[in-house]
């Protein structure tokens, strides 16, 4: 069933993406995939490291016939070109296209790496000569720190970042967020529910409320939802379907829950 999903410009990509995403690494299964494919979603990212490699081998098997209507993103964390550059060739092999729309470095969490990463011989080097060739689009940064991520952005050479966002961990806000907005960056948000612990405290929303309130800071372009199961990923695709903007309360409440539930540690 195709939700119709609304959709988004993600940043200065130009591309049109749904606010909802799919994420890699959970799901085993080329049925489930599309599944959550058939429900509306044009975005999926994964990674070379998900389950080994396994999981862009199920998406490319998922995906045969439609990659023309999909956004492909998926990740090296390589950090010297020569392995970035392998890494891509086996994506692109595993996912059974010749192109990757967004092609990220993953998990560039300290200035260490981030400087190895852009450095002369380094994973940038080879993924933007990638781009010249016609093998990827647009180049991406993803990472849990957000200061360093920000770091990242920074350099303006990222067009794409990946990372954390939810209403009890909001550090994006004063720092990816803020970068991303001055550089126009395509704003990909993970961990809307913390890995669905925030769907389990006493006062939890429903999972859609989450979600809506990623997508209703003005930075935010995609959130994406990995397929543990389906049922949550079609519950909150229908839900957005419906509607993408909070109310002011249903703000306020939300943020209210998530510090609760932050300070409770149940989110550690």
């Amino acid at each position: 069933m195709d939700y119709r999903l609304p959709r988004i410009v993600l940043g200065r990509t130009g591309l049109t993406v749904t606010r909802l995403g799919i994420g890699g690494a959970y799901c085993e299964s080329e049925d489930t995939y599309r599944a959550a494919i058939d429900c509306g979603v044009n975005y999926i990212d994964t990674a070379r490291s998900y389950r080994d490699g396994d999981d862009e081998k199920v998406i490319g098997q998922a995906i045969k016939g439609q990659r023309d209507k999909l956004i492909l993103a998926t990740k090296t964390l390589m950090r010297d070109a020569a392995g970035a550059r392998a890494e891509l060739e086996t994506s692109l092999k595993l996912l059974g296209t010749d192109y990757i729309d967004i092609y990220q470095l993953h998990h560039l969490n300290t200035q260490e790496e981030r400087e190895q990463a852009l450095a002369a011989g380094g994973a940038l080097e080879a993924v933007q000569k990638a781009k010249d060739e016609g093998l990827i689009r647009f180049i991406g940064v993803t990472g849990h720190d957000w200061v360093q991520v920000q770091a990242a952005l920074a350099t303006d050479l990222f067009d794409t970042v990946l990372c954390w966002y939810n209403c009890a961990m909001r550090e994006a806000e004063e720092t990816v967020f803020a970068e991303a907005l001055a550089r126009n960056a395509g704003v990909v948000i993970m961990n809307a529910t913390r890995n669905d612990r925030l769907l389990r405290g006493k006062d939890a929303s429903g999972a859609e409320q989450f979600y809506r309130y990623v997508l209703n800071h003005k930075a935010a372009h995609v959130t994406i939802r990995g397929l543990r199961e389906i049922d949550t990923f079609l519950k909150v695709a229908s839900g957005l379907s419906e509607r993408i903007d909070l109310t002011s309360q249903e703000k306020v409440d939300l943020e209210t829950y998530g510090a609760k539930m932050r300070e409770s540690g149940e989110l550690d």
